[in-house]
């Protein structure tokens, strides 16, 4: 029994060596840093007190040239300023090591036992979601690390502004205010909102209100983004798959339905926790496309299912090595196995 204790543990060390080895591959890649150097030049616009977005940022996404696009709210790149004290390349080493952090904070931050946290953070480690992420420099393990927080602070304030970060950064954990509503709890959701305005507010001396204004034009500007390079969805499997292009259409908003049945479902008929992580999970249901970093949300359902008892659960971050075509499938599984009933296992003696 304690050498089967001891085997999270070394499966976390083993994992984390590995993200040290990658890491420091990662440092001499191609496609280092490439989502970071778009956030980075944004904070350094801040800085400079230049217009946050560049003014083709749309016509650009429409060309499908992406290089150097910032499109997300200005909180993210006001945080990223103190980065802009350092050269380009360095910040985006710094960054690559602070989210390393955010990622062992965000699994050690999951509401399960400490045997599930350890051998989740393993297999994450070696994981293309998790991989795929530190080296391109994108956000989702920031996410992961906000969502494992809201979900253990999750009758707290600190978890409303972790909820309204998230929003803010991926406009789908929205749908955690249809699990409140369905819940009955009134609270979170005052709070959520309130958070929001709060984070709204403290940016607005430094960035004005011109530049939300701008934010806006762009989000209403883009063109279909379910379909671009490399962006996954139920459509564009089903475009692979050989489905015609009108049938395959229908597959995003019957993504979202699903997804909504699902959430609704997880709110009204299954614990909280369950709950929580259903919600999660139909994020990649309820979004127009994904890209294979954001299955890091991936290691939510891995958490909980190996704390229930189902060690099978270990290799769902790993089902992300698949083909690209699989990936949107994910989400779904994830979702069903959460919502199979299944009793704890006995406590051991």
């Amino acid at each position: 029994l304690g050498s089967m204790a001891v085997i999270p543990l070394v499966a976390a060390t083993l994992g984390l060596a590995l993200l040290i080895v990658a890491a420091v591959l990662f440092a001499n890649s191609r496609g280092f840093g490439y989502d970071f150097v778009a956030y980075d030049a944004a904070a350094r616009r801040i800085a400079a007190g230049a217009p946050l977005y560049l003014a083709d940022t749309a016509e650009r996404y429409r060309q499908q040239l992406y290089d150097g696009l910032y499109l997300y709210p200005p909180q993210l790149a006001i945080a990223l300023v103190p980065l802009t004290v350092l050269s380009t390349f360095d910040a985006t080493v710094a960054w690559m090591v602070f989210r390393i952090g955010l990622l062992i904070a965000g699994c050690a931050l999951m509401p399960v036992s400490r045997s599930a946290r350890l051998l989740t953070f393993a297999v994450g480690c070696a994981s293309l979601p998790v991989l795929f992420d530190l080296n391109l420099g994108n956000i989702s393990i920031v996410v992961l690390v906000l969502a494992a927080l809201a979900w253990r602070m999750s009758d707290r304030p600190i978890g409303a502004v972790a909820h309204a970060a998230l929003i803010a950064m991926r406009f789908p954990f929205g749908v955690f205010f249809i699990t409140w509503i369905f819940q009955r709890r009134g609270r979170p959701i005052v709070w959520t909102i309130a958070a929001g305005i709060g984070l709204i507010l403290v940016s607005l001396p430094i960035v004005g209100v011109g530049q939300y204004m701008d934010y806006l034009t762009i989000l209403r500007n883009l063109p279909d983004i379910s379909t671009g390079p490399h962006n996954l969805s139920l459509k564009s499997t089903a475009l692979e798959i050989g489905i015609p292009g009108d049938v395959a259409g229908l597959a995003v908003p019957l993504g979202y339905v699903a997804g909504a049945l699902a959430i609704v479902f997880a709110a009204r008929r299954r614990d909280r926790d369950v709950a929580f992580v259903v919600s999660v999970v139909a994020t990649l249901l309820l979004t127009p496309f994904i890209h294979p970093h954001y299955l890091v949300l991936m290691l939510f359902p891995t958490a909980l299912l190996l704390d229930r008892g189902q060690r099978w659960a270990i290799v769902l971050p790993l089902f992300a090595w698949l083909p690209g075509a699989v990936l949107p499938l994910l989400a779904p599984i994830a979702i069903a196995a959460l919502l199979v009933p299944a009793r704890r296992p006995p406590p051991a003696s």
